[in-house]
């Protein structure tokens, strides 16, 4: 599991697989025990984030009352769902109500969606919706897509691409799309989807019920081919030959490889803290050596499936490299890069604006943000909730504020922008053709 750091930790601590040994903790789902709820996340959780506007405080403090005068009536997947919502309105990607561990209270389809631009596509599933893989979804009990992609907006805060990546968890579950009123029934839903043919269809689908032993995730993980042993050869996915390489090895944080023909080295750099079976330290000293003995003209720094961790782990590293090679240096990034990987990003085009280009799509966060808060438990319904106390400011360097992370107050960042020089997004046509839109741009741009 990884770890719980300085930046970065939503995309990387509460999505991670947690020991199956490890037990779930019991669920206290009464009135008063959502009362009580409400009281620590008053004191605990909304007295303490630090990213609400004075408007958007009153707004919650007035819902947040709303719902303690519901707590005898409401159902408790309507009570989490409006936590969720009170805490999305600091419209802050770090302040968040966690969806995975959520998502293993309630009911959930065996099919798995993944954001590509504004659609929603199968990646993944059981054998018997096999002819879904690649389909996009178009509709649920005959409401347009759009209609429960803005609803799971609701559930969190930060850019529209930042939420997208965790709607799938709220498309994916009938008990969850009722509780708000969108779907007839929490036990089934009927879906519709385009194929690759371009073939619409309709399918009833029945969730598999509650289960705090579903394989554990990070919401990307679905995007990588390859099997998790916990989904027990029973799953598959929709890219199943030509993968390209950033798409292998998932459970790999830390690699690089030269690309002779570019004369390049590539970094995928997938977590911003130590592995699990090597130090963040390591690497980056393996690559200090690498570069020294193999002297490569360009390098591509990959943090398109980068989360975030410790952003002072690589602050060093980062601020070096266009030093370490005498050409350009590009870096790859997608809604997928969040926090820390953010911060690298943004360290690295900093210290050579002329050199770096950015290619891809925009990083999954704004450059003004809070984060640097603690998990905060509802000790009844379990809920488990990530505050924001300290501010980000990557356009100005902190300047004017008081309020500011000490890190980047000692060693700040100011850029004008982080948006891609040149865009790439990983399509959907692409992906399914094991093709790499984000290489292959940096490949035309080195040629």
């Amino acid at each position: 599991m990884r770890a719980f750091y300085a930046v970065g930790f939503v995309g990387a601590l509460l999505f991670a697989p947690i020991a199956a040994s490890q037990p779930a903790p019991a669920v206290v789902a009464t009135a008063e025990g959502r009362v009580a709820d409400i009281a620590v996340f008053r004191s605990e959780y909304l007295g303490k984030d630090k990213a609400y506007t004075p408007a958007a405080r009153a707004e919650a403090d007035k819902r947040l009352a709303a719902l303690q005068a519901q707590a005898p009536s409401v159902s408790q997947v309507y009570f989490e769902l409006e936590i969720s919502r009170i805490v999305a309105l600091a419209d802050n990607g770090h302040s968040a109500f966690f969806p995975g561990p959520r998502s293993r209270r309630y009911n959930r389809v065996e099919v798995r969606l993944v954001p590509f631009g504004d659609g929603f596509y199968v990646l993944r599933t059981k054998p018997e919706n096999a002819d879904l893989l690649g389909a996009r979804l178009v509709a649920i009990d005959g409401k347009p897509t759009a209609t429960y992609r803005d609803a799971a907006r609701s559930l969190a805060g930060g850019t529209a691409a930042w939420r997208d990546r965790n709607v799938s968890y709220f498309l994916e579950s009938p008990d969850q799309m009722h509780a708000l009123g969108l779907i007839a029934s929490p036990t089934a839903a009927t879906y519709q989807f385009q194929t690759r043919s371009g073939a619409m269809v309709e399918r009833r689908l029945v969730p598999d019920p509650a289960n705090p032993n579903r394989p554990r995730a990070n919401a990307e993980r679905w995007f990588f081919p390859e099997a998790m042993p916990a989904e027990g050869g029973l799953w598959r996915p929709a890219l199943t030959q030509n993968v390209p390489w950033p798409l292998t090895e998932p459970d790999n944080p830390f690699r690089w490889r030269m690309a002779d023909d570019l004369n390049a080295i590539v970094i995928d750099l997938r977590q911003n803290n130590d592995g699990e079976k090597r130090t963040i330290a390591s690497f980056l000293k393996e690559l200090e050596d690498v570069l020294a003995a193999k002297r490569p003209t360009h390098a591509i720094l990959d943090m398109r499936m980068n989360g975030g961790g410790d952003l002072n782990t690589t602050r060093d590293f980062m601020q070096a490299l266009p030093k370490r090679v005498p050409g350009r240096v590009i870096a790859l990034t997608s809604p997928w890069t969040f926090s820390a990987a953010i911060s690298s990003v943004g360290y690295l085009k900093q210290a050579a604006p002329d050199r770096v280009t950015i290619i891809g799509e925009e990083v999954g966060d704004r450059l003004n943000f809070f984060s640097e808060g603690s998990i905060v438990t509802l000790p009844n319904s379990q809920i488990e909730l990530l505050s924001a106390t300290e501010r980000h400011d990557y356009a100005n360097g902190c300047r004017g504020y008081t309020d500011c992370h000490e890190p980047v107050v000692r060693f700040p960042i100011a850029v004008p922008s982080l948006a891609p020089a040149i865009g790439a997004p990983w399509t959907i046509e692409a992906y399914l053709a094991g093709r790499d839109p984000g290489m292959d741009a940096a490949a035309a741009a080195l040629r």
